[in-house]
């Protein structure tokens, strides 16, 4: 227990020191857990390994509640994906030097394809643009990539499909009975937290693995069968933190693995430099399939990492005696660093793309893009940016006062809810130094934020104010940030919500 609240203390303090620098926490865990291993405080009696597997299943499960099965239908992206496999795969084939049989060595390349769904999944929650046009198709290229994984782990397990897989032809069956179950536990916080949890691990996982595949995978699969339903964002918040506390042991037990030295340093930073070239044709077929220089960048640098599951076949092959422990030192750190590296850049790629747009936007197809954006208000007196729980509200009482507004949302799930219930809300990511740029404002008169992150806020009073917009702007903020930044950048009014919801509820009391 003791060694335990070590672990936990040290990572603490790892993570506070990155949070003071501005380098993701994540690099603070992997590092503790290093510096653990160091001085002989080292997992050695497997006690991360649980509760890192569990954290990883529900990171899954949370992220299949906002895949749509429909999504995984797009042939184009599915084209991307496979030709991205194989060029990358046939480059490191020919460029990586590793003393291996054949065999081992093509599914080391190919797993080296892969791109970390933790990390990725991690920067998109945190920015919040999980649900965003970017945010899904990065999600749906890492699901592809995870099914091709699920090929390889069957390929290279000693377990194999059994009758126990007959089972899961069941489970579109469950689904709706599930769904029927949470809605009356609506009222108890506490029961629907641990049934969410039973359904992740048990209906998932658990399941999966008695079918021969993995409990990745099975989370995965029940997640994105339950993303259809209303509850999806309920159970994925209701698991929130005991997915971030159990995913702590992950980064932990990493970090823990990690054997470093000047060797085995320099070797790992010529792995990490394919990277680069496995990013670089990302993009470039994105390009080619008619996305925006945005939203192809948004994706490749949400995919810059090495995926986890090099770690499980790398693991797998050091315990056959097919690697090195050189080798797997070597492979391990390269792995661990795509990690930093893919943190860091997640954190920073809002300014990262905004300094190289002049050059990226270059590079697009001088064609309709799928993620177009619009470039008018088209006669609106109001354009309101973010038709969330704060948005939606003014969008309507702003209708009802016979006031002429259009709504814009990066959420393209959430647009298409609202134009079916007959809003007047298109399509645009806020974020966008395009969107700003190429915005033609007219005869509008006023611009209201209800974005959630404070950034993002500040961010897009700048650059309406850079593109030339003189009327008024009014910020609907939560409680966060500072309101003179706000007014510093340009922003008229700023109206937070929480506070006014006091205010009316006191209005209310006095005027009874």
């Amino acid at each position: 227990m003791e060694t335990i609240l070590i672990w936990i203390l040290g990572a603490f303090l790892a993570g506070h020191i990155c949070k003071f620098l501005s380098i993701p926490v994540i690099i603070g865990f992997i590092f503790s857990g290093y510096l653990f291993q160091s001085f002989g405080l080292g997992d050695q009696q497997n006690l991360l390994s649980m509760p890192a597997e569990l954290g990883v299943e529900l990171l899954l499960f949370s992220i299949g509640l906002k895949i749509k099965p429909s999504s995984l239908l797009n042939r184009s992206l599915l084209l991307v994906f496979l030709i991205h496999t194989l060029t990358v795969f046939m480059i490191l084939f020919f460029l990586l030097i590793l003393k291996l049989p054949l065999h081992s060595k093509i599914l080391i390349c190919l797993a080296l394809t892969f791109s970390s769904t933790i990390i990725a999944s991690k920067a998109l929650e945190g920015r919040r643009e999980a649900t965003t046009f970017h945010g899904r198709l990065a999600l749906v290229i890492l699901v592809f990539q995870d099914i091709l994984a699920l090929a390889l782990l069957i390929y290279t397990s000693e377990s194999n499909w059994n009758v126990s897989a007959l089972y899961l032809f069941f489970l579109p069956i469950l689904i709706p009975l599930v769904k029927l179950s949470f809605e009356r536990m609506e009222t108890s916080e506490e029961l629907e937290l641990l049934a969410t949890i039973l359904v992740a691990l048990f209906l998932g996982a658990t399941l999966f693995k008695n079918a021969g595949l993995t409990g990745e995978i099975g989370a995965l699969t029940v997640g994105m069968l339950l993303a259809n339903y209303k509850i999806a964002d309920r159970l994925s918040s209701q698991i929130w933190s005991v997915r971030e506390l159990l995913l702590l042991a992950f980064f932990i037990d990493l970090g823990m693995s990690l054997n470093i030295n000047f060797d085995i340093t320099i070797h790992s930073l010529m792995m990490v430099s394919f990277l680069f070239i496995k990013t670089i044709i990302l993009f470039g077929l994105l390009l080619v399939f008619k996305l925006r220089a945005y939203t192809s960048f948004l994706i490749v640098i949400s995919l810059a990492t090495y995926s986890e599951f090099s770690i499980i076949l790398i693991s797998d092959f050091l315990k056959s005696g097919m690697l090195s422990q050189r080798e797997y030192s070597i492979l391990i750190l390269s792995v661990c660093m795509s990690f930093v590296i893919g943190a860091i850049l997640n954190k920073n790629v809002h300014k990262i793309y905004e300094f190289l747009e002049p050059y990226l936007v270059n590079f697009e197809r001088n064609k309709h893009h799928p993620d177009e954006q619009p470039h008018t208000c088209g006669g609106a007196d109001v354009m309101l940016i973010g038709m969330g729980r704060v948005g939606q509200p003014i969008f309507e009482n702003l209708i009802q006062n016979n006031i002429k507004v259009v709504g814009f949302d990066a959420d393209t799930n959430r647009v298409k809810k609202n134009l079916e219930e007959g809003r007047r809300v298109t399509y645009a990511d806020a974020e966008d130094p395009g969107f700003w740029s190429a915005f033609r404002f007219g005869n509008l008169d006023a611009i209201v934020l209800a974005l959630p992150e404070y950034a993002a806020q500040n961010w897009s009073v700048k650059q309406a104010r850079k593109c030339g917009f003189s009327g008024k702007i009014i910020v609907a903020t939560r409680s966060q940030g500072d309101p003179d930044i706000l007014r510093a950048s340009g922003a008229d009014e700023i109206y937070d919500a929480y506070q006014a919801a006091g205010i009316g509820v006191t209005k209310i009391y006095m005027k009874d």
